[in-house]
């Protein structure tokens, strides 16, 4: 798909969830290539910058020295157990910076869900690692009604900021790759 000047990608909640994550859902076709696929979640390569590359379908926002980009990405749900999701990606895990949100329509009525979370890199141990800055991949993840934090297939939407680098724990110099 040839995206034209000036052309920005900017989908309400409602949209997401409706028009967007209910189509894929359903095995209907999407309007374009904007959204991806990929396992986000799980042990070994699942670091946002060992699965994004620069070929994805980024929206770049530059604002002076400040660059972030925008991924929205169709995934599943991996179970910790039948109440619980695992959140665990690679060197760190997406923890969660707020509770769970419902998206309503006009009329009141529940749409879905929308989550905020934020990679966090943790030590051997699973603790997360408080030296490195938070704030540098962002993601929203959206969840159909009915389901809150028992679906199994989400939309997510993901910010990165490349003003800042978060391969590296400064307190302990931890590469994560």
């Amino acid at each position: 798909m040839i995206i034209p000047p000036g052309y920005l990608f900017r989908p309400t909640d409602e949209e997401l969830l409706v028009f967007y994550l209910g189509r894929k859902i359903k095995g209907l076709p999407l309007p374009s290539d904007v959204f991806i696929e990929r396992d986000i979640y799980g042990v070994g390569d699942k670091a946002p910058w060992q699965i994004f590359s620069d070929e994805d379908p980024w929206e770049i926002c530059k604002n002076g020295m400040k660059i972030e980009g925008t991924i929205y990405v169709f995934t599943n749900l991996i179970k910790a157990s039948k109440n619980r999701i695992a959140r665990i990606a690679g060197c760190g895990v997406w923890h969660a910076e707020a509770a769970l949100e419902q998206v309503v329509d006009d009329y009141g009525h529940v749409l879905g869900y929308k989550r905020l979370l934020c990679f966090q890199i943790t030590n051997e141990s699973g603790v997360m690692d408080k030296s490195v800055t938070k704030g540098h991949w962002i993601m929203h993840e959206y969840s159909l009604s009915g389901g809150g934090d028992n679906t199994e297939y989400v939309l997510c939407r993901i910010k990165r900021d490349d003003s800042k680098s978060t391969k590296k724990s400064p307190g302990k110099k931890k590469e994560c790759w």
